[in-house]
């Protein structure tokens, strides 16, 4: 797996070593370098080639609002993510404005939310290599999920908490990977499951609807028939 490159850039040591803590390579991320303030980041920068650069606002030196600026005119594609103070808003968005992705307040936000900062950047990166892996592994634990799961119930909230996104993010992400929304997907993985046991088992209807996670019966009946033209009965009869 291509891991993408990053760096961060704070002159608070506590904040870099708090950074150091989050698990970049679990979710697919390295830290590649540090730096105090945006000079030394721009130097820095020029070696390591990080893709994406976690940055406060606020420095000695050079501040982020500086750096992003010429980060961006060095290389353009190159993602941003700021580290503001609440007084700092002004300043978080004019970087907004300059090219930067995303920005995090200092002392409140979580890892969660640095990693959705982290994926909205990663996004906006081109396509590293033709033969990277096609979905993210958000996706593929989620596409995994599915398969193993569709007899229990679950929604894209339950989902969304399995693979660590905010559901929000987690339906985005699933529709651009997939072409689909989650419900609409899942109803149809259940869809084919439950052709699949009529054609091959000798559950009656009632249980292959509760084996794929239909639990109303009527509801079944009726969305099978959207999709395949027939009752279940009648798809039975007709592929025995």
């Amino acid at each position: 797996m291509i891991h993408t490159r990053v760096m961060i850039v704070d002159d608070e040591v506590p904040i870099r070593e708090s950074l150091r803590m989050f698990p970049w390579v679990q979710y697919g991320f390295d830290l590649v370098g540090e730096a105090r303030h945006g000079e030394e980041a721009l130097e820095i920068s020029g070696r390591l080639k990080p893709a994406i650069v976690v940055t406060d606002i606020v420095m000695p030196i050079m501040d982020g609002l500086r750096l992003t600026r010429l980060l961006k005119e060095r290389q353009p594609e190159l993602q941003v993510i700021l580290l503001t103070c609440h007084s700092e808003f002004d300043y978080a968005r004019e970087a907004l404005a300059l090219g930067a992705s995303d920005y995090l307040v200092k002392g409140a936000f979580r890892d969660q939310d640095l990693l959705e900062a982290l994926n909205k950047a990663q996004e906006r990166l081109p396509e590293q290599k033709p033969n990277e892996p096609d979905k993210r592994y958000e996706i593929r634990h989620a596409l995994e999920y599915v398969d193993k799961h569709l007899s229990e119930p679950f929604d894209l909230g339950a989902m969304a908490l399995h693979v660590g996104l905010s559901a929000n993010y987690l339906g985005v992400l699933f529709r651009k990977e997939t072409g689909a929304s989650f419900q609409d997907y899942v109803k149809r993985k259940r869809l084919e499951k439950a052709a699949h046991l009529l054609r091959h088992s000798h559950l009656k209807v009632y249980e292959v609807a509760s084996e794929t996670g239909f639990p109303n019966y009527r509801y079944f009946t009726d969305v099978f028939c959207q999709q395949y033209g027939r009752s279940p009965r009648e798809f039975r009869n007709g592929h025995g």
